[in-house]
């Protein structure tokens, strides 16, 4: 019996220094940066069941800015500053972003130098396309996604353009680089945490948020691309593996649902427009 009570008295301290922890965690603030607007001219192309035939939808380009106690993480990069002189047409996409992220960071007093850290929920295009910009920042990216990059072959099979990285990623080696595997507490606070979802590309991932006022949110990444599509577990023709992909759809569905989490769907229009509009901040 006494066994017992000095483990359970072990795991209530626990418990409480858990706690204790989590009450200790700093502010966190999220801010919502504009990183392009896309036009799809082929739904389609977002069905691999056959679905959206002969329509088109408007998605946004979204990268979140979050302070953390002192320090600034990226979430996502954004469209590569070739599209300023946009809208430009490649395939049934029409594409154009307005301003840099560097640009609008300005506008609260921050450099790139200010930029702690980096993190992608995948390596396409409109998800890393500034990455560059900030080489004094850690990169956090899924193991899985790092060794795609590093394949040419299976990069180049997944929409995946290594160049996007050369500044954390040269010759082979890596510079400031925190490879996380699945589901990780970035700074064991309980504030951030990286959610696996693989099947997009073989490293995608999620970000679930506690924020003290506002509460749990989640940035979805690009497990789905709008309301609907999420509605109907609907999987991208171009995917990497399409039961994987439903497979994170649904354990995302569960984190969201034990958190009582908002779902930010990062190219859903409507979703964006819901958050605080820059450069106001939601904590």
């Amino acid at each position: 019996m006494k066994r017992i009570l000095s483990a359970v008295a072990a795991a209530v301290l626990s418990l409480a220094a858990i706690g204790a922890s989590y009450a200790a965690a700093p502010d966190v603030k999220m801010y919502r940066l504009d990183c392009g607007q896309m036009t799809l001219g082929d739904k389609s192309l977002m069905s691999d069941a056959g679905l959206y035939k002969g329509q088109s939808y408007d998605i946004v380009m979204s990268c979140y800015l979050i302070k953390h106690g002192d320090d600034w993480l990226l979430w996502d990069a954004g469209l590569p500053k070739k599209y300023l002189a946009g809208p430009l047409t490649e395939g049934s996409f029409v594409t154009k972003m307005d301003r840099t992220i560097v640009e609008q960071i300005g506008e609260l007093g921050l450099r790139p130098a200010d930029i702690k850290y980096v993190a992608v929920s995948h390596a396409h295009f409109d998800h890393a396309g500034q990455v560059n910009d900030f080489p004094a920042a850690t990169l956090i990216i899924q193991r899985a996604e790092l060794d795609a990059i590093a394949d040419s072959d299976k990069a180049s099979r997944h929409y995946i353009d290594g160049s996007l990285f050369s500044s954390h990623i040269a010759g082979g080696k890596l510079q400031r680089v925190w490879a996380v595997d699945g589901d990780v507490d970035l700074f064991g606070d309980g504030t951030l945490k990286t959610i696996q979802t693989p099947g997009h590309t073989p490293g995608s991932m999620a970000l679930l948020l506690n924020l003290r006022q506002a509460g749990a949110y989640v940035l979805s990444g690009d497990q789905w691309h709008f309301t609907e599509n999420h509605e109907r577990q609907q999987v991208p023709t171009w995917n990497y593996d399409h039961d994987q992909t439903v497979r994170s759809g649904n354990k995302l569905d569960d984190v969201i649902a034990r958190a009582h989490a908002t779902l930010v769907i990062q190219h859903e229009p409507a979703d964006n427009r819901k958050l605080p509009k820059w450069p106001r901040a939601l904590n």
